[in-house]
């Protein structure tokens, strides 16, 4: 008797969380993302608590997600990257613009994200979606080389 009511003690909880709705963790259409940065190399440009963006792969096999990649490096090296899309306009084409306080701003909506943190959080504005952020790895195999996926 223990048993079966442990059974279907498990089963209805099986039942309750699969019925769940998991939130997307996408909050701009999916778009596959691939690139490599070199803060050593090619992007020794891209300073601490400094950004640069991205709209194209730089060689073959290179993909910069829905609207583009926005890069962040921290006072302490660590690197984010965002989508450029606004996700309240959810339009490639309308692109948030990185400032050096470590945000950056949708020149449609207004909304300002803060990026320095690695979360791009909505501060303001009418965007109640942080941006799509992406994957950050180093490159086991290169000093200051970065793979950024999704």
């Amino acid at each position: 008797m223990r048993r079966s009511i442990f059974i279907l003690f498990f089963i209805l909880l099986l039942s309750v969380v699969s019925c769940i709705d998991e939130a997307s963790r996408f909050t701009v259409p999916y778009s596959r993302v691939f690139f490599q940065i070199d803060v050593n190399g090619l992007d020794s440009d891209l300073t601490f608590f400094g950004h640069k963006t991205f709209t194209q792969g730089r060689t073959v096999g290179e993909q910069t997600g829905y609207g583009g990649l926005l890069v962040f490096r921290t006072t302490e090296g660590n690197i984010f990257a965002y989508d450029l899309c606004c996700p309240y306009e959810d339009n490639r084409e309308i692109k948030v613009k990185p400032a050096d306080n470590g945000k950056a701003v949708c020149p449609e909506c207004g909304s300002v994200f803060v990026t320095m943190y690695g979360l791009g959080t909505a501060e303001s504005g009418p965007a109640d979606e942080s941006l799509q952020r992406y994957t950050v790895r180093k490159n086991s195999n290169r000093e200051g080389a970065f793979v950024i996926t999704n």
